[in-house]
């Protein structure tokens, strides 16, 4: 399993109401307002722990972006936390959590989007490698 798909299934099973997309949103509902859609990508995958001239653990790293629809009634901070505290259970640290924003380069209504990045190492026998 690859660490956005992990991470797709978490934020999934939290938040059944949004919509949640590995690599990319696609093209036909990239411009839904009244939907709070994630996208998860990758932002590291490196490899460490080096005993015996060989590795023996991998970091991996995945950015979560939120573009929070127009019609949304929660608290986005509480959201978040509850968010990061999931993550925190399935052993992924928070380790960078941007500013909300405004997507300006939607003249009519913006929408705001927020961004966090989560890294988790795992030992090689953790993702199932035995070799």
């Amino acid at each position: 399993m690859r660490p956005v798909d992990e991470v797709v299934g978490i934020i999934a099973d939290i938040f059944p109401d949004w919509q949640v997309y590995s690599d990319s949103i696609p093209p036909e509902v990239i411009d839904d307002k009244n939907a709070t859609q994630v996208l998860i990508t990758e932002s590291v995958s490196d490899v460490g722990n080096y005993a015996d001239d060989t590795f023996n653990m991998i970091e991996l790293g995945v950015r979560i972006q939120i573009f929070y629809s127009l019609d949304f009634d929660r608290s986005m901070l509480v959201t978040e936390v509850q968010l990061m505290k999931e993550l925190e259970k399935e052993h992924w640290r928070v380790t960078d959590s941007q500013p909300h924003y405004l997507d300006l380069s939607q003249t009519d209504e913006q929408q705001t989007i927020k961004n966090i990045e989560v890294n988790k190492t795992t030992t090689l026998m953790e993702i199932g490698y035995d070799g």
